[in-house]
């Protein structure tokens, strides 16, 4: 059986050293046995035409953040790339019309690295990194494109945010109560997310609150890649709670 896409919301760089709800849920998620390898589009690497494919051997980590004390800004997520999958993976994007290049400079960022970290700390499963589109239409067509390399055992994980006011996180306690603005982008969002109306959240820009939510898409984009990837209507709610009141912290499996 194919794995099932995963989007996971992660939140700021300290959900790996911090306990919280969503720390908890992303150590017990982990990764199925039977996972050959992980393929990331996350939130913080964006090029488009070309979509650029990570093929290094032994990619870096980047530490695309300030702020969060020298134990995250030292931190190393040691997992190898993988060459060959992201040959098969250019191959994929170029045969579903998508402009793509091999891109052997780019590290890790934290919207990859931090989630991984948590969920499979061994760091012994190949990751790679597929660049985020610059629409929201390209995101659903690079899902789809991707969705071939469930059949080889590759976890594809869109990484991002439901939700993403830093202004109104950045003026809340860890603990404080849902924003209600948050709240009511959220409620919009999940009935979507349950009936797999991909198209639907493609237009998502026009939602009440989406400004306040999203100001940039960059954190939303990465839920339709992995909606569009599953090839499936199936949704399944694995984790949701809140950080600093504004970030929904959701988690999701598609199809699988």
């Amino acid at each position: 059986m194919p794995l099932g896409p995963l989007f996971i919301s992660h939140g700021a760089p300290d959900v790996l050293t911090v306990p919280s709800p969503a720390h908890d849920a992303l150590k017990a998620l982990g990764l199925a046995p039977r996972t050959h390898a992980v393929a990331v589009v996350s939130a913080h690497w964006e090029a488009d035409a070309p979509v650029r494919v990570q093929s290094a051997a032994t990619p870096d980590t980047i530490h695309d953040f300030r702020g969060f004390g020298p134990v995250l800004e030292r931190a190393v997520y040691a997992a190898p790339g993988s060459p060959s999958l992201a040959a098969i993976t250019l191959d994929l994007l170029r045969e579903a019309g998508i402009e793509a290049e091999a891109d052997r400079q780019r590290g890790r960022d934290h919207g990859a690295w931090i989630p991984l970290a948590l969920m499979r700390p061994e760091a012994d499963i190949p990751v790679f990194q597929i660049s985020l589109p610059g629409s929201d239409t390209a995101a659903v067509a690079l899902g789809r494109a991707l969705a071939p390399l469930a059949d080889r055992g590759v976890q594809i994980i869109g990484s991002g945010s439901l939700t993403h006011s830093l202004r109104a996180s950045l003026a809340a306690a860890e603990a404080a109560a849902p924003h209600p603005g948050a709240q009511a982008f959220r409620d919009w969002v999940v009935p979507k997310i349950e009936s797999g109306e991909v198209e639907a959240l493609a237009g998502w820009q026009d939602a009440p609150l989406a400004g306040f939510n999203h100001p940039t898409p960059e954190h939303f984009r990465p839920l339709l890649v992995a909606m569009a990837a599953a090839g499936s209507t199936a949704a399944e709610l694995i984790h949701t709670s809140w950080s600093r009141s504004a970030l929904a912290m959701d988690i999701w499996r598609f199809g699988g």
